[in-house]
């Protein structure tokens, strides 16, 4: 009788898990279709979860690459290509990139500082194939659980592109909390305190608000496509998704233009970072990967970032 006591106690705990939980400085948002989101200061978590015995893993849905790469047919560049670098961490003197296997540097000099934004290079030649590495962090204490490898992207008709790096602190290890009685707790810490539980209706009134915060962690990490201006705001910072629609191509160009402003009227070299009457689309492109080798690098970075220049 304990035992089926137990059993129903233990099922009864898995059908209420769902909810909204706070602690550890960041807030859970556990569904019922087994997935989680988690947001904390300048993080945005997503994954799914299970159940063993009495406890719950969250396990994140980590970068698939170290380096997402999109691409365009930019007809104003009749020579060569166009790279724009970015992505948190893209200042990083581990970063190489070129045409394989004689043409790799370091993306960056060494304690870069003050880098520029944008940051593109405009290439004379244009590759065959855009190469992307990025040497070992020894002092990364979750290098096991980060891809190492060398990726090769072809360039084919394409001649603008950006990349998108992907650092290192957006890899995380699974979170892992006991179901007590009283709800959820830490199983690293020893106090045995359980997280602050409350329901998804109270703390988003609004379902779209949940809604747009899901789909802003696939803008950003998992996009088949960027919409960016001359500016390269990539509008993937949550501000809003931008739809289509409501925007009129120019084949000529190759752009999106917002039909509501005159021929005239149109910046298409505007440097403001707001400026969306104009939109390049980029497209997600898929390369090949093979084990991470060191490199032999030409002597001087693509880019140098220092203060005191």
């Amino acid at each position: 009788m304990l035992i089926c006591a137990m059993l129903v106690h233990a099922q009864k705990n898995v059908e209420n898990i769902d909810g909204v939980y706070k602690g550890k400085g960041a807030v859970f948002i556990i569904n019922k279709n087994k997935t989680f989101l988690i947001m904390a200061y300048a993080t945005l978590i997503k994954g799914t979860w299970n159940i063993e015995k009495d406890l719950i893993y969250l396990k994140p849905k980590n970068p698939e690459d170290k380096f997402f790469v999109y691409a365009r047919k930019n007809p104003d560049i009749k020579i060569g290509m166009r790279i724009n670098f970015s992505g948190d961490g893209i200042g990083n003197s581990n970063i190489v990139v070129g045409e394989f296997p004689n043409k790799m540097q370091a993306l960056f000099n060494d304690d870069a500082n003050c880098l520029d934004y944008p940051n593109v290079h405009v290439f004379k030649e244009k590759w065959s194939s855009v190469t992307l590495l990025e040497d070992q962090n020894e002092e990364n204490w979750k290098v096991s659980d980060i891809p190492r490898v060398m990726y090769s992207f072809p360039t084919g008709d394409y001649n603008d592109f950006i990349v998108q790096h992907m650092q290192d602190s957006l890899y995380h290890n699974d979170f892992v909390f006991k179901i007590t009685k009283k709800g959820l707790s830490d199983v690293n810490s020893g106090s045995g305190d359980v997280l602050k539980k409350s329901t998804i209706k109270d703390e988003f009134s609004n379902e779209k608000e949940l809604e747009f915060i899901n789909q802003s962690f696939d803008m950003a990490f998992a996009a088949d496509y960027k919409l960016v201006n001359n500016a390269y705001n990539t509008n993937d910072d949550m501000n809003g998704k931008i739809d289509l629609n409501y925007y009129k191509y120019d084949k000529l160009k190759n752009v999106y233009v917002n039909p509501a402003v005159s021929a005239k009227e149109l910046n298409y070299k505007s440097k403001d970072y707001h400026y969306n009457d104009v939109l390049m689309k980029f497209d997600r492109i898929t390369g090949t990967s093979k084990p991470w080798i060191a490199v032999k690098k030409l002597p001087k970075p693509l880019f140098i970032a220092n203060c005191n220049n």
